[in-house]
């Protein structure tokens, strides 16, 4: 019954209707999987791509992590640097200014007692700027025991016992004060004399 009702509307039966559908179609039905295997091409590609671009972006941020690591830890460099110069800077200031202070007291007192003054208390007053400014450094010792005392020439033993120093200490105070043509020593610096006192 229905069979009859769709070919009474259109005259035509189903595969009447197929068959002709279909020969519209064939041509471009025929290109479909020509079209299909570009398609499946280009998705190929398009993930090959996708997949070196996200390697490359990778290797960039591994790259940028890199150089920001350095960068931080060359700026902590320079800042840690900047510190301890500005620190060595204020120390060196704050020792002009107790050089300054010395000097100008120095200068008063001789004016005040130039004629009064004699030359061991003179010493005196040298032993004691020293060894509260300068932290009484070997160089120093050595040099007001060597000028102070009429013994003309100490042992390094006897330097050593003296002025409370090390015997490491006291030998490369000795080598320096010979390179500077203060002192004569001997080739293995175990004596010791002042090559001038000052009179």
């Amino acid at each position: 019954m229905k069979l009859v009702t769709i070919m009474e509307a259109t005259g035509k039966t189903p595969l009447e209707e197929f068959i002709e559908l279909y020969a519209q179609i064939k041509d471009k039905f025929e290109k479909l999987p020509t079209v299909l295997s570009k398609l499946s091409n280009y998705s190929d590609d398009m993930v090959k791509e996708n997949v070196d671009l996200k390697n490359k972006l990778k290797e960039i941020d591994n790259k940028f992590t890199q150089l920001q690591d350095e960068y931080n830890t060359k700026d902590s460099k320079i800042t840690d640097l900047q510190k301890e110069a500005t620190n060595y800077k204020s120390q060196l200031q704050s020792v002009e200014e107790q050089m300054s202070g010395l000097r100008k007291m120095y200068e008063e007192m001789t004016q005040e007692r130039a004629e009064e003054l004699e030359i061991q208390e003179l010493l005196a007053i040298y032993t004691i700027l020293f060894e509260k400014v300068f932290a009484a450094n070997p160089h120093t010792k050595i040099l007001l025991l060597l000028q102070g005392v009429d013994k003309e020439e100490w042992t390094r033993d006897e330097l050593v016992k003296t002025t409370g120093f090390t015997p490491a200490a006291i030998i490369k105070a000795l080598h320096d004060l010979r390179n500077s043509g203060i002192l004569e020593t001997d080739d293995s610096a175990q004596k010791a004399k002042l090559i001038q006192k000052i009179a």
